[in-house]
């Protein structure tokens, strides 16, 4: 998936689309970097949908559907699909999926067209702006389009908060210690905010033309202990689990205001089928390289579920 020029980001044509990546193994993350575990990759191994129904377009090209809406899709593996292989053999270790929630879009009605599918596992704040493994920044990618889409999404903010690393914490020994809840959650309240206005001004001066729509991140732990069949995670845990997801869409929904765009709530997207629930649309963590990068992200039935609140919210607010 290395392939260090603009054809990275775009999406590929119809005839070109070329997938490569482990077949579904271990699940494995939310907010889960490369190396070592961020919040961009965890359970149960899914169906994947028939991915020859999803049209692409070619890199750069302009909707095929008269009056479709265009999108251009920023942010981290809750953008680019990590949880749902295989993946484009053009993103290099960026691990866009062919059927990440971006490029399901042009399945539902109306369809929605993405001309940019920019998303990078593992990105934080700085990778919007700033080179990434070697890859164009994102916004750099989104300014070379010859025509300004008509929506920008973005994800980001959970590998800034360091999610990742609390999960795994959670699954090695513990998932808070010495202070470490309350670190994170003054972070997320103090210092996240202003970084992320920055973000979105940012991506605002780069598509002054678009609408910028902030997405926010799906509660990937139950509500209810009652749910929860992982022995690794107790009631006491999966509550601070679940607050800290809770805060940081808060301060992700805050920030948008503050900045001037639109945001779109995901949290309930997977509802009864969070991560240790009998039905799973995310997958489970995983401590072997090949399924880390996985972990805590969302599978095939769970792309899908957040198109479909993705898609519905765009297209209300048209």
């Amino acid at each position: 998936m290395r392939r260090r020029t603009w054809a990275v980001s775009r999406i590929p044509g119809p005839r070109g689309q070329r997938a490569s990546g482990p077949s579904r193994s271990l699940p494995t993350g939310p907010f889960v970097r490369r190396s070592p575990f961020t919040w961009a990759a965890f359970l149960a191994s899914s169906t994947l949908i028939l991915l020859t129904a999803v049209p692409a377009a070619t890199a750069g090209a302009q909707p095929t559907t008269t009056g479709a809406l265009t999108i251009a899709a920023l942010g981290d593996s809750y953008s680019s699909g990590e949880g749902s292989p295989p993946f484009l053999a053009d993103a290099g270790s960026c691990r866009r999926s062919t059927g990440a929630w971006p490029r399901l879009l042009a399945t539902l009605d109306p369809p929605i067209t993405t001309v940019l599918h920019a998303a990078c596992g593992g990105a934080t704040t700085k990778e919007i702006t700033t080179s990434q493994r070697g890859n164009p920044s994102q916004l750099d990618q989104l300014r070379a389009l010859p025509k300004a889409p008509n929506v920008v999404t973005i994800t980001i903010g959970g590998n800034d908060a360091g999610f990742g690393r609390v999960i795994m914490s959670c699954v090695l020994w513990k998932c808070f210690w010495d202070g470490n809840d309350r670190r994170r959650r003054d972070y997320l309240q103090d210092e996240l905010p202003g970084i992320l206005v920055t973000t979105y001004k940012e991506v605002k001066a780069a598509a002054p033309n678009s609408r910028i729509v902030v997405v926010g991140y799906p509660d990937i732990f139950p509500r209810s202990q009652r749910n929860n069949t992982c022995r690794w995670l107790d009631s006491s845990e999966r509550r601070q689990l679940v607050g800290l997801n809770n805060t940081l869409n808060r301060t992700i929904r805050r920030a948008a205001k503050d900045a001037g765009v639109e945001f779109i709530s995901t949290s309930r997207s997977l509802r009864d089928h969070e991560m240790c629930t009998k039905d799973s649309w995310v997958n489970r963590v995983g401590l072997l390289s090949a399924d880390r990068d996985l972990s805590a992200h969302p599978t095939q039935e769970g792309q899908q579920a957040l198109a479909r609140t993705i898609h519905d919210a765009l297209v209300d607010k048209r």
